[in-house]
């Protein structure tokens, strides 16, 4: 038997027409990109952490904060961070798998 769902926990919201489901945020991972409006960087961090397979820390909360909005497509997680760091100030160090995020 499925569990019942409760209305409150339903969400339901409209899509803006006319754009491409390739820059949608809900069906851009299956055109391949990776679509962010708005995000805070520690809302963004876990779906880079998978598209870009690395585990993404932050050495200070006002960085975690900061809000971004883009696409990435071709790009690996040093050019992703160098993109990123156009719009706000941050440094980033990357060994192998691990990304530490820190104020500039």
């Amino acid at each position: 038997q499925q569990p019942q769902v409760k209305p409150e926990s339903i969400s339901i919201s409209t899509l803006a027409k006319g754009i491409a489901d390739s820059i949608r945020v809900e069906t851009s991972w299956v055109y391949g990109k990776l679509v962010f409006d708005g995000e805070t960087f520690r809302e963004l961090a876990p779906r880079m952490e998978r598209w870009f397979n690395v585990k993404i820390g932050f050495r200070n909360e006002k960085v975690a904060g900061y809000r971004f909005t883009g696409v990435f497509e071709h790009e690996n997680i040093e050019e992703a961070l160098q993109a990123l760091q156009l719009t706000a100030s941050f440094s980033s160090t990357v060994k192998g798998n691990e990304v530490w995020i820190d104020k500039k």
